[in-house]
């Protein structure tokens, strides 16, 4: 969950990247905490792994594009031409942060 209050949609947006990461770790504790030792369970902790890696990997992508955002212009540019969803999650983040932070 997000430590800082919500000031902007990129504050939006990371708070979203955090919570994914946050709850793919919830599911690795469940599949690690029922204490089953078979080949499904095996695979289904190698599986929620491999999720809760790929959602710490798009949390540092997110973060680094977030900062470049305000701090950086061309950076940010760059970014949203090699990874154009970028730019497509920032406005979906622009509109939630409207609508559930703001009200409108």
């Amino acid at each position: 969950m997000a430590k800082f209050p919500i000031k902007d949609e990129l504050d939006f947006l990371i708070a979203q990247a955090q919570t994914e990461t946050d709850i793919a770790q919830e599911i690795v504790n469940d599949i690690r905490g029922r204490g089953i030792d078979d080949d499904k369970a095996y695979y289904e902790e190698k599986l929620s792994l491999k999720m809760l890696e790929f959602f710490k990997e798009e949390e540092k992508v997110i973060s680094l594009y977030a900062e470049a955002k305000k701090n950086y212009p061309l950076l940010a540019e760059l970014m949203e031409n090699k990874r154009p969803y970028l730019k497509e999650m920032l406005a979906e983040a622009k509109e939630l942060y409207k609508k559930n932070i703001l009200g409108e």
